[in-house]
């Protein structure tokens, strides 16, 4: 299987130019999949022959959370003031960090641990200048296996499930001004990247 998924990267196309704005969309809930597509990387790191770690990630920006919640509202037949309640949520999540949903495996199983304390991987966010966040929460995330599979495919027996979430740098208390120099999307483009003694994985969004 990881063989195989391996293979499959190797002849993906080049990530696609994405918006960061908060442009209002039109979506249909049919269009979910060419957004998640949009918005999801892939890569991997090699130690020596074996994939020290796989990893699919999805940025919930504002682009992707507009389908989703098209989707899902769809999906569960939601009234308009859920939908409405959804929205409302999604938006204030958003506006409170960076958020991702990382599906990742391994050729090994010990080696895919992001969550503990004690990993070898180190997980940072940076902007197009080089500055870097680390994460205010990496878990693994327990959802419903038909609830993935619809959502987030990449999900396979053999991949773990991460939460990822990266809090808006907060203001110094003295000068108001924000304690890390983190300007994010607004400097054209993030890169995730997760490395260790065992391999780097950059996966990257850019606008232009």
């Amino acid at each position: 299987m990881l063989a195989l998924s391996l293979g499959t990267a190797c002849s993906a196309p080049k990530p696609t130019l994405v918006d960061f704005s908060e442009t209002a969309r039109d979506y249909r809930a049919q269009d979910y999949k060419t957004v998640y597509d949009r918005w999801t990387r892939h890569d991997w790191a090699l130690h020596e022959v074996d994939a020290a770690l796989e990893v699919w990630a999805t940025f919930k920006s504002w682009d992707f959370r507009e389908a989703y919640i098209e989707r899902y509202a769809t999906v569960y037949s939601m009234s308009d003031a859920d939908r409405r309640v959804l929205r409302q949520a999604q938006l204030e999540s958003f506006h409170s960090g960076f958020e991702f949903h990382m599906t990742t495996q391994s050729a090994n199983y010990k080696w895919n641990d992001l969550d503990k304390k004690d990993s070898a991987w180190r997980v940072t966010l940076l902007d197009g200048t080089g500055r870097e966040l680390v994460p205010e929460t990496l878990r693994i995330n327990k959802l419903p296996d038909a609830y993935e599979r619809e959502f987030f495919p990449a999900k396979t027996p053999f991949t773990k499930t991460f939460a990822l979430r990266f809090a808006l740098p907060s203001a110094d208390a003295a000068s108001g001004a924000p304690a890390v120099d983190f300007k994010g999307p607004k400097t054209g483009s993030i890169t995730l990247r997760i490395a260790s003694p065992l391999g780097r994985v950059e996966l990257v969004w850019r606008s232009s």
